[in-house]
């Protein structure tokens, strides 16, 4: 996505506004100069595109230490991946001194809710709801652009994109934080309280459903695709959002619309003869983006000004002299270390990448996202380079996109849905599909094991990739008594799981003037 679309996003929200919802911090955008603005299909697209770019800016927006400037806890992997403690700070948190500690004892609100940073950032949903403010208005707006000025696309589409859009980012909260509040107008002052996640889901549904009818397979513009919805959108997002509630026949049905409609594929490099080197294998290239494997992805294009660091992945692992001249990384992939004498788990960094992928002679991907780094002060063998691509390794500068949805993952969750089916054939084909993908041979344990090992291997595929601590919730392990079987997840009882420890906290900014808010029960407490 291109700087220039959103231009103007910025010019729209730079309007002064009148009123505003103080509970959500919705800003609405009433300023607008009605009389020429919705006059063109351009003013519908960029509105729509303003709506791409607060969601980027949301995804990959991180607290601040006042006197650093690098985002240590980037929202979209802190919701997916550090809140179930696979990957752990290295030195020092800038912000809070043991946070891996914090995260693991599963004490946010008690412990980093004094945290400016987090309470204004991590905790709150306002920059989500600003998003859905964008799309209400799109929504309510659209029709006012005359027929005669649409040329390259139709009203149709832009709406539908809209309500893509908004479903998505109502799925990704619910994900987040559970129950929340359910907003459907622009410039709303109601004093709204948290509506159930499960009525919020099938809002969810029913917009994608409606959705997808009048959105292209493909764009006949190459930028748009991934970028911006499309029926592979709203296919995936259906698919994760119904499995998320274990619907899983629907789920099914939906995840194989993506897989056998012809325009996604894995990516797949041949494997070299034995003593063979790998050459510019083409697997890497799935972060860096706008390949055929990619769903929806955040754009970070390097050739248009647009860099990933803050909010990027690349920005917290890459160190060594590889892609960055960092002595070592902000973040490591991590493990809890199980103490066989008495059973107490510890965050403990992987210093050995086999414990990632155990299979160091065969599997494409410990061959090609492990570097090692070139100097460094810490006792790390390898960089995780997943996200390598930089543009200026001294500035920081990275041009790797944020994946949310890919092929594998489609494939992996349809797995899973087969396995909780007990459809153990159909799982067991999908996971060796991925397999296979890398190299590895099939998977031959029992069907008694399938459905821990699609997990595993899920892990594994897309480490990094915001998916880890949202799996442990939807697959159930993330309360499995057994921490043997899966010992990296924060501590949590099926009590304190069903009284919303699950969630995030909500920032103490919702509750401005709003006695129908509330926290709940676990985040009372803790």
């Amino acid at each position: 996505m291109k700087r220039g679309i959103y231009y103007v996003m910025l010019c729209l929200v730079g309007f002064s506004v009148l009123s505003c919802n103080k509970q959500l911090e919705i800003n609405p955008i009433d300023q607008i100069p009605d009389a020429t603005f919705w006059s063109a299909e351009r003013d519908l697209d960029g509105a729509v595109a303003g709506a791409y770019a607060l969601l980027r800016k949301t995804l990959s927006e991180s607290p601040k230490n006042n006197n650093d400037d690098n985002g240590y806890h980037p929202r979209f992997y802190m919701y997916g991946d550090r809140r179930a403690s696979n990957f752990m700070a290295v030195g020092q948190d800038p912000i809070r001194a043991n946070i891996d500690n914090d995260i693991k004892v599963n004490r946010l609100r008690s412990v980093l809710g004094g945290t400016r940073q987090w309470e204004d950032i991590l905790f709150n949903w306002a920059a989500f709801y600003q998003v859905i403010e964008q799309c209400n208005i799109v929504l309510e707006n659209a029709h006012r652009v005359p027929d005669n000025q649409f040329i390259r696309y139709n009203r149709d589409l832009y709406v539908a994109e809209a309500r893509f859009i908004r479903a998505f980012t109502y799925f990704y909260i619910v994900r987040v934080w559970g129950n929340v509040p359910l907003v459907t107008k622009s410039k709303t002052t109601d004093k709204l309280g948290r509506t159930d996640m499960n009525a919020v889901l099938d809002f969810v549904d029913a917009e994608l459903k409606a959705a997808e009818a009048n959105l292209p397979l493909q764009y006949p513009e190459t930028g748009r695709n991934a970028f911006r919805a499309t029926k592979g959108t709203a296919y995936a997002t259906l698919a994760h959002s119904l499995a998320w509630r274990h619907k899983d026949a629907e789920a099914i049905t939906w995840a194989t619309k993506v897989i056998d409609g012809g325009v996604y594929k894995l990516i797949k490099d041949t494997k070299p003869a034995p003593g063979g080197s790998i050459v510019n294998p083409l697997y890497r290239t799935i972060w860096k983006g706008r390949t055929v494997e990619g769903i929806f992805e955040i754009d970070f294009d390097a050739a248009t000004g647009e860099y990933g660091r803050n909010g990027s992945l690349a920005n917290m692992t890459l160190f060594g002299g590889v892609y960055s001249t960092r002595s070592q990384p902000y973040w490591s992939p991590a493990y809890m270390k199980v103490d066989p004498a008495n059973g107490n788990r510890a965050i403990t960094r992987i210093s050995d990448p086999k414990m990632i992928y155990p299979d160091s002679t065969k599997d494409e991907r410990f061959l090609t996202l492990l570097a090692s780094p070139v100097s460094a002060t810490v006792g790390q063998t390898y960089v995780f380079a997943k996200y390598g691509y930089a543009v200026d390794p001294v500035a920081n500068l990275f041009d790797a996109n944020i994946v949310i949805f890919r092929m594998a993952d489609i494939i992996l969750l349809r797995a899973e849905c087969y396995a909780r089916q007990q459809n153990y054939t159909a799982a067991r084909a999908d996971l060796n599909t991925i397999r296979q993908r890398v190299w590895l041979d099939n998977w031959t344990g029992a069907d008694a094991d399938l459905y821990l090992e699609i997990f595993r291997e899920r892990s594994r595929e897309l480490l990094g990739e915001g998916h880890y601590f949202y799996d442990l919730v939807r697959t159930g392990f993330i309360t499995d008594p057994d921490y043997n079987k899966i010992p990296t997840r924060p501590d949590m009882t099926q009590t304190d799981f069903d009284e919303g420890a699950w969630t995030w906290p909500v920032s103490q900014r919702a509750f401005t003037d709003n006695p129908n808010m509330e926290q709940l029960r676990y985040w009372q407490r803790y």
